[in-house]
């Protein structure tokens, strides 16, 4: 599981200073409710449960980490703790990664754990964990070997609504959980289409909408694209707003949907000689020609000249149209500003609608991602702890004090509303799609395991931007796609064909589909 920014001891202080004002949380108004009998749970599945909430022990398991794991900790703990002073929690990783810090690499005893085996281990014997904090991939895992309870009785007991949470967030759960809820998660990430209201206007081009094809969303860039005032290309679409190094990355939202991988580690094959592949590269080819696109390579800039927004082509005006998460709306907004001590910026009105889908995929978007999923431990004795807990780092007084990653979004509906309403996004269009197949993160996995992987990639990376630049079929480009990153999968390899290390351990993604 990824790190990533988390809320800071300061901010850990003034969150505890503002719970206390919020109506509701300390008070008359629990976020527990009153128990059913032992009776009524096992017969609604949700097994024995300890009757006070509020007290005792609670132990954490995750994948990795350390005992007590100071992120987490402050992410989640330490508020709750703070609010609940007779409940102790301890967070206890599968694979604690403190013990490698001395070892040597080479001994037997830095052997690797499988993590997902090691995390089996945690939710059986005399005192298993009672939550699970994992990400989606591992959430279905666990949820498909049974080691995590479905949480229907358990909303149904104490009031939750799913209705209250994202359709992004509740269906990706559910898609995690083999169509059941599992699990709860107090964040996620999600894109949308950003336009240019001025450049639609002044160009007579109707703007895009909600429910818009990809078909429909290049006849829209086409239409959209142009020059502005000083005889700059206006691009009609940009698929991030700064171009990217690796343009295979940049179109990352046109693809992920479709569900396109470049090799099968198991079958030790490439995946890319493909008509669904070659239907990608030969479309934004031609989009590219066209104009609609901006090149896939940063031109080369004037080192003498400044630019305020560091390439980014819809601030710049170089882009009608360009996707992004919802902290985009931040910089557009703090851009608007601060316009009159920008030289040569003209402020212009900007809108969100949800991303363009496939045909026969509307309800799949891309660069959706659920944050942490924490869900109760089947084999738990303290289910009702445990769940007091899950309804606590969920609840929207604690979404309410925006602790969560600046690059993602709170779960729940109204604290999107709020947020949405700060910045000046519309959070519909961030809220219907459902996250995809994670398909590039596990290769991006296994190249971490396998670094030589990457050749792959970047064979794929040279290859594609010599099509874009008309230098080579993109049939042809595909066809040596594949043959360049077969002799990568039956390594790894040198140059010469010796073998540069033993055989990697296996990704976790890789045990996931087998225990799966």
């Amino acid at each position: 599981m990824k790190r990533r920014i988390g809320p800071s001891r300061t901010g850990i202080a003034a969150a505890l200073a503002a719970l206390l004002l919020l109506p509701g949380c300390f008070s008359g108004e629990k976020l527990s409710q009153p128990e059913a009998s032992a009776s009524e749970n096992e017969s609604a599945g949700g097994g024995t449960r300890q009757q006070d909430p509020t007290a005792g022990k609670l132990r954490i398991g995750i994948l990795t980490g350390q005992t007590n794991d100071r992120y987490y900790r402050e992410a989640y703990t330490d508020i709750y703790e703070y609010m609940h002073p007779g409940v102790d929690i301890e967070i206890v990783p599968a694979v604690d990664t403190s013990r490698y810090r001395y070892l040597d690499p080479d001994s037997a005893d830095a052997e690797k754990k499988t993590p997902i085996e090691e995390l089996r281990k945690l939710t059986e014997g005399d005192d298993p964990v009672d939550v699970l904090i994992l990400d989606s991939e591992v959430l279905h895992a666990a949820s498909t070997n049974g080691w995590t309870e479905p949480l229907a009785s358990y909303m149904a007991e104490s009031g939750e609504q799913e209705a209250d949470f994202a359709p992004a967030v509740i269906d990706g759960l559910k898609q995690a959980g083999g169509g059941e809820l599992h699990a709860l998660a107090p964040e996620y990430a999600s894109s949308a289409l950003y336009y240019n209201v001025d450049w639609f206007e002044k160009n007579n081009v109707k703007p895009p909408e909600d429910g818009l094809s990809w078909e429909a969303a290049f006849a829209l860039a086409r239409a959209a694209s142009g020059q502005d005032d000083q005889g700059k290309p206006v691009y009609g679409l940009s698929f991030t707003p700064t171009l990217a190094e690796d343009p295979l990355w940049g179109i990352r939202a046109y693809t992920e949907p479709l569900g396109l991988s470049t090799f099968d580690l198991e079958a030790e094959e490439m995946t890319v000689n493909t008509s669904e592949w070659l239907g990608v590269w030969t479309d934004l080819t031609d989009m590219t020609r066209q104009g609609a696109l901006p090149p896939a390579q940063r031109p080369e800039s004037d080192p003498e000249a400044y630019d305020p927004f560091g390439g980014d082509l819809f601030l710049g005006g170089q882009a009608a149209m360009t996707i992004a998460d919802s902290s985009y709306a931040a910089d557009l907004q703090t851009a608007m500003q601060n316009a009159d001590g920008i030289e040569g910026f003209d402020p212009f009105e900007w809108r969100t609608v949800e991303l363009p889908t496939h045909a026969g995929k509307e309800e799949i978007g891309a660069g959706v991602k659920l944050g942490d999923t924490f869900s109760i431990v089947s084999s738990s004795a303290r289910k009702s702890q445990a769940w007091d807990f899950i309804r606590f780092v969920t609840s929207e007084s604690v979404q309410e004090m925006e602790l969560h990653d600046p690059y993602r979004m709170p779960s729940r509906l109204r604290a999107i509303a709020r947020e949405a309403e700060a910045y000046g996004y519309r959070a519909e269009a961030f809220t219907r799609l459902r996250p995809a197949e994670p398909i590039a993160e596990r290769e991006e996995e296994a190249v971490q395991h396998n670094p030589q992987l990457w050749q792959i990639g970047d064979a794929g990376r040279q290859l594609f931007l010599r099509v874009l630049r008309g230098e080579l079929p993109a049939k042809q480009g595909l066809e040596q796609w594949e043959n360049e990153g077969r002799r990568w999968l039956k390594g790894p390899f040198t140059e010469d064909g010796t073998l540069t290390f033993g055989e990697p351990v296996p990704s976790i993604g890789k045990v996931l589909r087998q225990t799966g």
